[in-house]
């Protein structure tokens, strides 16, 4: 994989510029992430692949509970559902990528989604093995719409956002 280039003053955080800015604010996730918010996630690992769906239960100005329950193939439950809490602050720093080792760039991609104009983390684990990749769509505040963890050629894990669906 080539050398990062060194990211430009427009690219880092400007409360910490040892990490990228972030793709989304505290603020934009919380107003973005209401009661009813719900995304159906597909993880694929070397295990294989599961599919959950998120659903925003409870949101206040601190935080959100959200609740995680696994699917089966005709998107029934799957066991019982988790609910936790994550705060605003939480969520946004999901997504603080050390400059040292990691890349943003605008791009526009094709998802379960459809066609999303977004940003593109690449970060590089320090062994210089596994490369990560985050895909951030600028229209859909909070969670990545893919994910992709690989080694060289091998996928090691993946992560799609194939459902998102917000009340009005």
């Amino acid at each position: 994989m080539p050398e990062a280039a060194e990211p430009s003053g427009q690219e880092l955080d400007a409360s910490d510029p040892t990490i990228l800015r972030r793709p989304f604010t505290a603020e934009e996730i919380r107003d973005e992430w209401t009661v009813g918010l719900t995304l159906k996630i597909a993880s694929t690992t070397l295990e294989g692949e599961t599919v959950e769906r998120w659903t925003v239960v409870a949101a206040d100005d601190e935080g959100a509970d959200i609740e995680y329950v696994m699917l089966d193939a005709e998107d029934n439950a799957i066991g019982e559902p988790r609910v936790e809490h994550a705060g605003w602050i939480e969520l946004r720093d999901h997504a603080s990528f050390l400059a040292a080792s990691s890349r943003r760039k605008e791009v526009t991609r094709d998802t379960a989604l459809g066609r999303l104009d977004g940003w593109l983390y690449t970060v590089e684990e320090a062994n210089g093995d596994n490369v990560t990749e985050f895909f951030f769509a600028k229209s859909l505040p909070g969670a990545p719409v893919h994910v992709r963890m690989a080694r060289g050629d091998e996928l090691l894990m993946e992560m799609r956002q194939l459902e998102r669906s917000r009340p009005e």
